[in-house]
C-alpha cells in the first residue's frame, strides 16, 4: 500500500460513493478467542464473514470441485490457526490470486468467498489456478495489519507476511539478497511455497487484492510484471473498478512521488519498475536468490495489484462490490493477459 495526497474536491467525491454509517477504523477488532478454541473467530461490525465463514467457503473447493487443499504455516500456538492455499489439479501458465496480506485489508478475501464461481468456472475452462485467499488469518481476525502486533507502523516491530525482500535481488547492483532472512516464520512459508509452487504452475496472471485505509482520493493499482506499460489487463481491471462506483486516482504523484497514470502506477520515482520487496514483485521477478544463490525467479509477465480505498467511514459492502467486479472477470483478464502474451 502507498499512501496517495488528499485533496478536497476527491474527498468529497468518495465520501458520496463509499461512506457508511460506521467506517471500518470505528469498528472494534474481533477479540482473541480463547486457548481452548484459539482458530475460533466473533462477526466483526464492519460486516467481514468470520474465519470460519470464510474457510467453509473456499474448502468447497477442495469438497466440490477437486481442488488440492493445502497448509502453508500453521500457528504452533494456535491449533487450527492457518495459512492455506488451493490449486487446480490441472498445472501449467496459471492464474494467481491473492487476498489478505494485510489483516486490515478484508474486502479482498471477502470479495473472493463471495465471487469463488467465477474462479472456479475459469478451471472448469481449463486454466490451472493457484488461490492464496486468506494470506494472513491471524491478523484478519483481530483487524490488525501485521500478524505479530496491533501497532501498525513497521517501524515499530510490524512484519508483513508478504515481505520477500530475503528472496530479492538488491537494489544497487543486484548481486545479492536484499535481507539477510525472513522476517516471520509466516513469511518465510509463504514465499517459499511461491517459489515451489510457481515451478509446476508459472504465474501468467496474478492479482493481489489490497486496500488503502488512508488514502481519500479514490483507488488505484499497481502494475508489475516483464512488460508493466500500459498493459490492457491493468486497464481493464480500472474500468471495472470504475464502473462499480469506486473513484480512482487518474493522474498525480503517490506520497513516494510515483507517477499515476488513469489509475496505474508502474514506475518509481525514478523512472524504474516497481521494487517494493513484496510478494507481487517476488511473482514478477525473473531473478531470486535462494541460499545465496541466483536462480531463475517466477518471472510473471503481468502482476495488477488492486487497492481499494478504505478510509475511515467508507462503506465496507461497496469496497467488497468492487473487488468483487474484478473477480468475477477473472476470464476476461486471463483472456487479455493470454492476448498481451501473444504480442
Amino acid at each position: 500500500m502507498h499512501l496517495p495526497r488528499p485533496s478536497v474536491l476527491s474527498v468529497a467525491i468518495v465520501a458520496t460513493t463509499l461512506l457508511a454509517g460506521t467506517g471500518d477504523a470505528a469498528s472494534p477488532p474481533a477479540e482473541p478467542a480463547t486457548p481452548a478454541a484459539a482458530h475460533v473467530s466473533r462477526p466483526a461490525a464492519d460486516g467481514r464473514q468470520t474465519l470460519e465463514q470464510l474457510w467453509a467457503r473456499y474448502e468447497s473447493l477442495a469438497k466440490r470441485h477437486g481442488w488440492q487443499q493445502e497448509t502453508i504455516y500453521a500457528y504452533p500456538d494456535e491449533p487450527g490457526l492457518a495459512i492455506r492455499a488451493w490449486r487446480t489439479p490441472q498445472r501449467g501458465p496459471a492464474l494467481w490470486l491473492l487476498a489478505g496480506i494485510h489483516g486490515e485489508e478484508p474486502a479482498g478475501p471477502n470479495a473472493i468467498a463471495e465471487q469463488l464461481e467465477s474462479v472456479v468456472e475459469l478451471a472448469e475452462a481449463g486454466v490451472p489456478v493457484v488461490l492464496i485467499p486468506l494470506s494472513n488469518p491471524k491478523a484478519y481476525r483481530s483487524n490488525w495489519r501485521y500478524p505479530n502486533t496491533a501497532e501498525r507502523d513497521w517501524r515499530k516491530g510490524g512484519y508483513s507476511v508478504g515481505d520477500a525482500e530475503y528472496l530479492l535481488p538488491d537494489l544497487e547492483h543486484g548481486a545479492g539478497p536484499r535481507a539477510a532472512a525472513a522476517p516471520g516464520p509466516e513469511t518465510r512459508a509463504l514465499t517459499q511455497y511461491v517459489l515451489r509452487t510457481s515451478e509446476a504452475y508459472p504465474p501468467q496472471l496474478v492479482l493481489d487484492l489490497h486496500e488503502d485505509e488512508l488514502s481519500t482520493e479514490g483507488g488505484y493499482i499497481y502494475s508489475q510484471g516483464i512488460d508493466p506499460d500500459a498493459n490492457p489487463v491493468g486497464a481493464e481491471v480500472i474500468r471495472l473498478l470504475q464502473a462499480s462506483g469506486i473513484p480512482i486516482r487518474e493522474s498525480g504523484r503517490t506520497r513516494f512521488d510515483e507517477p499515476i497514470v488513469d489509475g496505474v502506477i508502474s514506475r518509481d520515482d525514478k523512472g524504474a519498475p516497481i521494487r517494493d520487496g513484496s510478494i507481487d514483485e517476488l511473482l514478477a521477478a525473473t531473478d531470486v536468490f535462494v541460499d545465496g544463490k541466483k536462480e531463475r525467479g517466477p518471472g510473471a509477465p503481468t502482476v495488477i495489484v488492486v487497492e481499494t480505498p478504505a478510509f475511515a467511514g467508507s462503506k465496507f459492502e461497496l469496497r467488497v462490490a468492487a473487488q468483487g467486479a474484478v473477480v468475477g472477470q477473472v476470464q476476461g483478464l486471463w483472456s487479455l493477459s493470454g492476448k498481451r502474451q501473444q504480442e
